[in-house]
């Protein structure tokens, strides 16, 4: 798994690329999303359009850092998000918990609004 990250207009894009499957990638995920959040980033977009397929671990890294966002008054939001994933979430009843988009310019635009 790789995560890059940059940014855009003070909003962070993490961009996820391969399976987000082993204890280690999810724990290298919650690091990146904490150290972006201690950065001052508030405002997270996290790119799963190159992530086949993730589990609990990978879930668990998405929603962790989630409550510390909402208590700055940020947010993060998913964007690429594959069927696989859609059932996941779904599954998991996590679907209403995030905001999911299907293009950069949509998040980025309700991340600044």
């Amino acid at each position: 798994m790789k995560i890059t990250r940059s940014l855009e207009n003070e909003i962070a894009i993490l961009q996820i690329q391969g399976r987000l499957w082993q204890e280690s990638d999810s724990s290298e995920l919650l690091n990146m999303i904490y150290d972006t959040i201690d950065r001052g980033h508030l405002q997270v977009l996290i790119d799963l359009s190159e992530v086949p397929i993730m589990n609990s671990s990978g879930l668990g890294s998405l929603i962790a850092p989630m409550k510390a966002v909402e208590a700055a008054s940020g947010e993060i939001v998913l964007m690429g998000v594959n069927d696989r994933l859609i059932n996941l979430l779904g599954i998991t009843k996590l679907l209403n918990v995030f905001k999911i988009f299907d293009l950069e310019d949509e998040a980025l635009n309700h991340l600044t609004s």
